[in-house]
């Protein structure tokens, strides 16, 4: 403070020297400028606006401002010209989870996504021979999005000195280990590339560097901003200067800790020259803080208001030089822009007509920033592109559109895990390619039930896709008595090959014609202890099918709206009734259709329908005589009982209060509800309750019955009341980083014991 007043007593004598020398010149005395320097700090960056506005009420100018990482953002969006009531807006309505994962709305997903839901807990891209770790948790889409939006009013500025105030901030290179001063070029990208936290976000190729997180070399940039011209500066720093050790109790911390740590020589020599220093003491709040910002907010403004004497002293200095009024700008987000073209930049000449074709191809037109975002969240969902991002460059031509991205590696290799108590553990082994036209996928599930399955696909057009599948699995349920207790095994090994051609008409539906050849070797168990060598069965069915999907959902453990449709028929050909040795048709269809409705902010109820038959000639289809007993072929049956999401066989059908895949049934029909509450941040409680009629298997004396309904008529009798099942469950569930945790209590009206189903990450 010494310095400061040195300062300003210094001015004012010379001023005033020089207005008594009047004869000799007319001098105009200059008001020194002033410069406000904002550190970085991640989420803790929010204490930034509260001290920006104890800056303006004691009434200072600021002819320059500069930051590192979030003190970029806040500083570069005030030098657009947001005041402070804007940023706190800004703020407060982002959904920050969404954008530090890189969240994609599951209404974005592409359809194949949607069929085959899953989350890896790592990914290697396979790069030289190698398999590489991933450079960073998240692309950073969203961020780029958000940083494009928001300074799109200055989009014409190229030259940062040419803002409301003129800005700079600070990148690290990662190739020259180089602090990147940016005064000039994309403004998101300068910011962009200023705040990409180490691990955490996709460091930026820009302009032949490879940028992170500025804070790394200088993360209090006083000394740039008095380059610029700032006579006075006042800076907000939030780096502490030491650590509690107990406190360094996770990998974060440790991070946060040692980003101070490497520019912390440059960071006390920033703080002595400073004029006037703030310190926002923002508590236990970490980095990645984002949802606290009210405190942090507040913490800023604590800070600048116990300097507010000599902020104030200096504004009454300022004034006494040279008065003066000072100039706030009230800058507002635009909703939408006007644009001539669309250039693509990054890829080759195929997916540039891509890209451009997901624009549309009437131009020039006015585009709203909701229509341009969903667009560019729909190109990086599709998952062929990385480093996406886009800008408006003025042209003499008009408004260009330029859209940035890169190819993502083509080979990947991914790993998955899951545990419930139906299928058991699992872990996915995953490998993924890409070429212009061909997706290959290959699984490996190794488990207690283990699958492989292998797809390749090729894209004719945006909509149609032709596609080969080969798969192998094993799986085991149990065959339950009334009382709970199991009463057999049912094991089979099933192999199939699938032709399919499908077509996409939406990321929301898909309709796939196709023909699957299936080999099922099954070991039956129920009732009899039977040799290995006498309770095999091998059979081959070809089949024809229809399958039709869509889904709206948003989202798929805890949705709460929109709509799940599944139809699938198929014409099975069977090896003949009795004697009969010809191929015969035999047809089923099952459909389920479910609908989530929102009630208020934390509640959602489900409703939905399930129905399946087998129709034609059901007598004794390729039934096999083992013990004067026949044992009904199960591959023309449906699967019913358990909550597991899991789908090895796609005539399976869950039923809450029932052990997994109790029930084998030729005819089906239940209604599901459920009752969703999300009473506590990621806690979720769900009551539900499946009610419906079945032919079902399930005791011995069961098996008489069953073989004279099939030699009669297959659905006589279906609606009477000892073929009724009814259950209700509790689920307790909680969504974590690596999956849903849940915990779910059963009973129904046919199963003497209560089922207990435990789950723990992502389904696949």
């Amino acid at each position: 403070m010494k310095r400061l007043v040195f300062l300003v007593f210094g001015i004012v004598l010379m001023f005033s020297a020089k207005s008594q020398d009047a004869d000799s010149t007319q001098f105009a005395p200059r008001r020194p400028k002033v410069g406000v320097v904002l550190s970085g700090g991640g989420a803790k960056g929010f204490s930034h606006i509260g001290a920006l506005k104890v800056i303006e009420e004691a009434g200072i100018p600021i002819d320059y401002i500069g930051g590192t990482s979030m003190g970029s953002i806040v500083g570069g969006l005030y030098a657009v010209g947001y005041d402070v009531p804007m940023l706190e807006r800004i703020t407060v309505e982002q959904n920050w989870d969404r954008i530090l994962k890189d969240e994609i709305p599951r209404k974005f997903l592409p359809l194949e996504k949607r069929l085959n839901e899953r989350h890896y807990l790592m990914t290697f891209p396979y790069k030289n021979g190698r398999l590489k770790v991933k450079r960073s948790f998240a692309d950073g889409v969203y961020v780029n999005m958000l940083l494009t939006r928001l300074t799109m009013p200055a989009y014409q500025k190229r030259e940062f000195d040419e803002l409301p105030i003129p800005f700079l901030c600070i990148g690290t290179d990662m190739i020259s280990s180089d602090a990147i001063e940016f005064r000039s070029g994309s403004l998101a990208q300068a910011i962009r590339s200023s705040m990409s936290i180490p691990f955490l976000f996709e460091p930026i190729d820009y302009d032949g560097k490879l940028l992170c997180d500025g804070g790394l070399k200088n993360n209090f940039p006083v000394q740039n901003v008095r380059d610029m011209g700032a006579d006075i500066i006042i800076g907000v720093d939030l780096e502490i200067t030491s650590s509690d050790p107990n406190q360094l109790d996770n990998s974060l911390r440790v991070l946060e800790r040692l980003i101070a740590v490497v520019a912390q020589d440059e960071s006390n020599r920033a703080r002595k020259d400073c004029d006037i220093l703030i310190l926002p003491d923002v508590g236990s709040v970490n980095m990645l803080s984002f949802n606290d910002f009210g405190p942090i907010l507040e913490s800023g403004e604590v800070a600048a208001r116990e300097k507010y004497p000599e902020l104030k002293k200096l504004a009454d200095s300022l004034q006494a030089i040279e008065p003066f009024e000072v100039q706030r700008f009230h800058t507002q987000p635009i909703d939408s822009i006007y644009v001539t073209d669309i250039a693509v930049v990054g890829v080759d000449e195929r997916d540039q007509e891509i890209i451009r074709s997901e624009f549309g191809g009437e131009f020039p037109r006015a585009m709203s920033f909701e229509e341009i975002e969903t667009i560019v969240v729909k190109i990086y969902s599709q998952g062929y592109y990385s480093n996406v991002w886009y800008e408006l460059v003025d042209t003499p031509e008009g408004n260009i559109l330029r859209f940035h991205c890169k190819n993502k590696t083509s080979l990947t290799f991914s790993v998955g895990a899951h545990y419930d108590n139906d299928y058991g553990i699992g872990v996915l082994l995953n490998m993924s390619a890409k070429t212009k036209h061909f997706l290959y996928n290959v699984d490996l599930n190794v488990a207690d039930n283990p699958y492989f399955r292998a797809r390749i696909s090729y894209r004719y057009s945006k909509m149609w896709s032709g596609n080969a599948e080969i798969m192998a699995m094993n799986l085991k349920a149990n065959l339950y008595y009334p009382s709970g207790s199991i009463g057999g095994v049912l094991r089979f090994q099933q192999n199939a090959l699938d032709l399919y051609l499908q077509l996409v008409p939406s990321v929301t539906q898909s309709v796939r014609l196709g023909f699957n050849a299936n080999y099922t070797m099954l070991k039956d168990m129920l009732y009899y202890e039977f040799d290995d060598e006498d309770t095999y069965k091998h059979e081959f069915w070809p089949r024809f099918y229809l399958h039709y999907f869509f889904n709206n959902q948003d989202h798929f453990d805890y949705p709460r709206q929109g709509w799940n449709v599944n139809f699938i028929a198929k014409c099975i050909m069977y090896d003949g009734v009795f004697s009969s040795s010809e191929l015969q048709p035999m047809f089923t269809v099952q459909a389920d259709v479910n609908k989530s409705f929102p009630v208020g902010n934390r509640h959602a109820f489900r409703i939905g329908a399930v129905g399946a038959s087998s129709l034609g000639d059901m007598k004794l289809i390729n039934t096999t005589i083992m013990y004067d007993k026949p044992v009904i072929n199960y591959n023309d049956m449906f699967f019913i009982g358990g909550q597991s999401k899991m789908r090895y066989v796609d005539n399976y059908m869950s039923f809450t209060g029932l052990p997994f895949m109790s029930i084998y049934t030729q005819h089906a029909a239940f209604a599901k509800t459920a009752w969703q509450w999300n009473f506590y941040k990621n806690f979720y409680g769900i009551v539900s309750c499946d009610a419906g009629y079945f032919r079902n298997l399930l005791t011995m004396e069961d098996i008489d019955d069953l073989i004279a309904e099939i030699l009669g008529d297959g659905y006589k009798n279906w609606f009477v009341p000892d073929k009724y099942v009814m259950g209700a469950g509790l689920t307790l569930g909680y969504k974590t980083m690596l999956g849903p945790i849940e915990i779910e209590v059963s009973k129904s009206n046919i199963i003497d014991s209560w089922v207990l189903f435990v789950n723990f990450g992502f389904w696949f």
